[in-house]
């Protein structure tokens, strides 16, 4: 049984010896505190640690914890591999760890059985499947799930993310947060990035004005793309537009700015707690209005405050409207040509591990067995990676049907895939297209978090196609929808999970139903 050994005197800094229990989903480790449940972060199974309580009360269903001093340590702890994401350094600086890499703590090995033994703990309690009961097409010899390394060996899973999101304080500085936490944090590099962030001359940069940038190296390399959000006003106020412009002139990387206005939507501005932001391509993004986190010592910043929604329209600064991301598979277009890039809006939806779509695309390959003539329906499409690989595998004789809500990803399918005759891009939300999927051999679908739910699952049910390939970043979303997938009469087929999100506790999955 976890216990507690030793208590504080108050809730705000008390502090626990916690034998560490398993691994949970999320990034936290079970451990227990007079019977009541402990998430601890920054913990490893089995250590003995002293945490500091960080979230508490007592009507609270469970409380949570952050490692500062670890007593008997995990022989799979090493030292982390970024100082500002580390909580024992943070503990002793007075501050809080910056979110992000939350499994750094721990060797690239056991953090892929750690995130293998949580894919199947959460399958079994959400979804009731026992993975030791089923023959799957690529299961290992001992039965187990082994989560796939797709990095460069030897890389301790750093510099992979080939888009990252960074805030910025007060003094202009890209900054990231603490975990439930709005302050912000700066930084002098982003080791997940790769090189060409990381290494880049972004981070002295005075980005003023804006409220958050998103740095995005296409394929894993230079040239950069900017994508800089601010208010119209303030950036108006801190004369943004040309500071972005003498940032690319010291960081020569940066060879694309778009500039993210959001301007008040004067017919909702009176209802300020309502709605999400709306984009001009008619995306949603969503505005949390969450409460202050309770950092301490020298993390700067300002809380978010509820914000009216607003329009938001792009606008170039420098450069062109899009990147070209590398496509693992080409496309081969009516007159005997290849594209083998898409033109992809820098801040459309790619898959951020410089070797996911490869990795991905390869495991789908060898899943789905789709061969000449046959007809894919793939869903939550984005840009058109999996329908490239769709279209090159069935051929002219064949016929692929690509669904994509966002209207910025689906253009850029669009113009992909224009003078690829066997290949049709709808724009619109999965849903109004359920009834246009009969017919189709393969049904591919690649949910946001939240999963595919059971109307669409419903729906590919319904179109009485043979096979159904189902990639999730999301182990709780995916158990779900299997459940319900099984329940229907679906049998899973084959699995694989990929470790696409090194030193997070991410994953993403590869799977395919058959009946």
């Amino acid at each position: 049984m976890m216990t507690s050994r030793q208590a504080g005197t108050t809730h705000s800094q008390q502090l626990l010896t916690l034998d560490v229990g398993p691994m949970a989903h999320g990034g936290h480790c079970v451990a227990r505190h007079e019977g009541r449940v402990i998430f601890v972060r920054h913990a490893i199974p089995g250590e003995v640690v002293r945490a500091r309580v960080t979230d508490s009360g007592p009507q609270a269903k469970f409380w949570r914890a952050d490692v500062v001093e670890v007593l008997e340590a995990s022989d799979y702890r090493r030292r982390h591999i970024w100082k500002l994401a580390d909580a024992l350094r943070a503990h002793e600086m007075d501050r809080l760890p910056v979110g992000g890499a939350e499994y750094g703590h721990i060797t690239d090995q056991h953090q892929r059985r750690v995130k293998a033994q949580v894919f199947r703990d959460t399958l079994q309690r959400i979804g009731g499947i026992h993975l030791q009961d089923l023959t799957l097409a690529h299961a290992p010899a001992d039965g187990e799930i082994h989560v796939v390394d797709v990095g460069e060996r030897h890389s301790n899973g750093l510099h992979w993310r080939t888009r990252v999101s960074f805030g910025v304080n007060d003094h202009g500085v890209l900054s990231m947060k603490p975990y439930r936490s709005h302050e912000l944090i700066d930084l002098r590099g982003m080791p997940l990035a790769v090189e060409d962030i990381h290494e880049s001359r972004l981070f002295g940069g005075d980005f003023t004005g804006a409220q958050r940038v998103d740095v995005v190296a296409p394929g894993g390399r230079a040239p950069l793309a900017l994508v800089v959000h601010a208010e119209q006003s303030r950036a108006e106020e801190a004369g943004l537009r040309q500071r972005l412009l003498r940032i690319a002139d010291v960081e020569p990387k940066v060879e694309t700015i778009v500039l993210a206005l959001a301007r008040a939507d004067d017919a909702r501005a009176e209802a300020p707690n309502g709605g999400g932001a709306v984009a001009r391509n008619g995306a949603r993004s969503g505005v949390r209005n969450g409460r202050r986190g309770s950092a301490r010592g020298r993390t700067r910043g300002r809380p978010e405050v509820p914000r009216v929604p607003a329009v938001v329209e792009h606008e170039i600064v420098l450069g062109g409207r899009t990147v070209a991301e590398p496509l693992p598979v080409p496309v081969a277009t009516g007159d005997g040509e290849e594209r083998a890039v898409v033109p992809l809006r820098p801040e459309g939806f790619w898959q951020i591990h410089r070797h996911a779509p490869e990795a991905l695309v390869r495991t789908i390959d060898e899943m789905a067995s789709v061969g000449a003539g046959d007809a894919v329906a793939d869903l939550y499409a984005g840009a058109g990676l999996f329908t490239a690989w769709a279209a090159a595998r069935t051929g002219e004789t064949g016929q692929v049907l690509s669904v994509e809500a966002a209207a910025g990803s689906s253009a850029s399918a669009r113009e992909l895939f224009e003078r690829t005759q066997h290949v049709r891009v709808e724009t619109a939300p999965v849903e109004r297209v359920l009834d246009a999927l009969g017919g189709h051999d393969l049904i591919l679908v690649d949910p946001p978090r939240a999963g595919a739910g059971k109307k669409v699952i419903g729906g590919v049910d319904a179109a009485d196609a043979r096979r159904l390939v189902y990639v999730s970043c999301e182990p709780a979303s995916f158990a779900r929808d299997a459940k319900d997938l099984l329940a229907r009469g679906w049998r899973l087929a084959d699995l694989q999970v990929l470790d696409l999100y090194p030193n997070t506790h991410h994953m993403e999955s590869v799977a395919l139903f058959e009946r």
